[in-house]
């Protein structure tokens, strides 16, 4: 073949990216739903190869049929704190493999969508400068920072990962509070791409509120405190659990309906107990699927959206924020720097400090007493969802940037 020939077919080759995720494109689509709508339109541009553990859920076959999959022979258990530890520190032991073999396909690109230690080094160490990441958690804070005695590991790969981060080509944060703390950090905000995760309206959107109720055995009289995801000791739940107690002695018909599992189970399991809270707080577990938590949403009063505070916990949307404001829900949320980006005080909700002290309570209760406020607040969520949360327009924002990223081109 001539030289001149070969020269064409390399200017008119599609750019590749190699997406990483630690869980792999099942539970990927799972807690971000729009992956597939994502991939398919990102692969008009760019051939994608995805790299991530197995899982027992069936990879979608939208996803199948447009991306490379390659797996690792190790699946999360979302479920266990243990497990999750452990495949992760197996993830991160087996990046310079993953990167190798990133590299021997002849990709160039790396697209890390999660804020796991080490990652965006490894990438950058043997597949080369351009790599991209999504800041949002941050892993060390949720899972080392609580304990005294690793605080100083999880400030030392803090900054290891902030470091790597400043050489990154395209950093995309699900809170504009995240930029400006990257900024804060040293990081070039214009590198920085703010893009709040979407809600497919086709999953989670208002329902027959008197047949989800029915479902989840509420009754007219009940006004239902509703929160979904996994459940972890940074949610908070424990607090909300006492707050509850407090609640009932004005407020008997006040029920929490708490949708999801997780490491903290079995300890918010004990505390109903404790409290004597059985008739009033109902914990679900997993639900079978989508359609399960868009009822349970709907049989709900008010959303509730909780973190207990870590400065990571500002980073962020919270799914549980986006699909309550999605069903229509008026929303009492702690007051962290992204969830206010989203819930403006007494417009779609109320906002709390996370210790769930005295204005948890006296807002908590201006909404218990007040129907037509929480219509009012649960139908402005409804249209600032539709607006901020579009999967349209997430979906185009995210590929714009990563067709420019995998191009090799600056975002203008």
């Amino acid at each position: 073949m001539k030289a001149a020939e070969l020269f064409l077919r390399a200017m008119n080759k599609r750019p590749t990216i190699a997406f990483w995720f630690r869980y792999g494109a099942a539970e990927h689509t799972e807690l971000f739903h729009a992956l597939p709508d994502l991939l398919e339109a990102l692969a008009e541009n760019v051939d994608i190869h995805y790299f991530g553990m197995k899982s027992d859920r069936p990879i979608p076959e939208r996803i199948r049929n447009c991306v490379t999959i390659h797996e690792l022979p190790f699946h999360v258990r979302r479920t266990s704190n243990a497990d999750k530890m452990f495949k992760t520190l197996v993830w991160i032991l087996a990046l310079p493999w993953l990167a190798r073999k990133t590299r021997s396909l002849g990709i160039q690109a790396v697209y890390i969508d999660e804020t796991i230690p080490f990652t965006v080094y490894a990438a950058q160490r043997w597949v080369g400068p351009r790599v991209a990441v999504t800041v949002a958690d941050f892993f060390v804070d949720i899972y080392l920072a609580p304990h005294a005695v690793l605080r100083p590991l999880a400030r030392w790969i803090r900054q290891f990962d902030i470091n790597a981060w400043k050489k990154a080509a395209l950093i995309i944060t699900r809170a504009k509070t995240t930029r400006d703390y990257l900024a804060t950090q040293g990081i070039d905000p214009t590198r920085v791409l703010p893009i709040y995760d979407p809600c497919d309206e086709t999953v989670f959107y208002p329902t027959d509120k008197t047949a989800c109720r029915k479902e989840f055995g509420y009754t007219d009289h009940d006004v239902v405190l509703v929160h979904h995801g996994i459940l972890h000791p940074n949610k908070g739940n424990d607090r909300i659990l006492v707050a509850m107690a407090r609640i009932l002695k004005t407020h008997p018909h006040v029920k929490y309906l708490l949708v999801g599992d997780g490491p903290d189970m079995p300890r918010l399991k004990a505390l109903v107990e404790e409290l004597g809270l059985q008739a009033s707080v109902k914990l679900t577990g997993w639900l079978p699927g989508r359609g399960d938590v868009n009822r349970a949403l709907n049989a709900g009063d008010i959303g509730l959206v909780m973190r207990v505070g870590h400065e990571s916990d500002n980073f962020h949307m919270t799914g549980a924020l986006v699909h309550a404001m999605a069903c229509g829900l008026p929303i009492l949320a702690a007051r962290l720097g992204g969830i206010s980006e989203a819930v403006r005080e007494n417009h779609n909700g109320f906002l709390f400090d996370p210790v769930c002290g005295e204005e948890f309570d006296d807002k908590f209760r201006r909404m218990l007493d007040d129907q037509s406020l929480r219509r009012q607040m649960g139908d402005a969520a409804l249209t600032d969802a539709r607006e901020l949360f579009s999967m349209s327009s997430v979906i185009k924002r995210t590929v714009d940037a990563l067709v420019t990223f995998a191009a090799g081109e600056s975002r203008s």
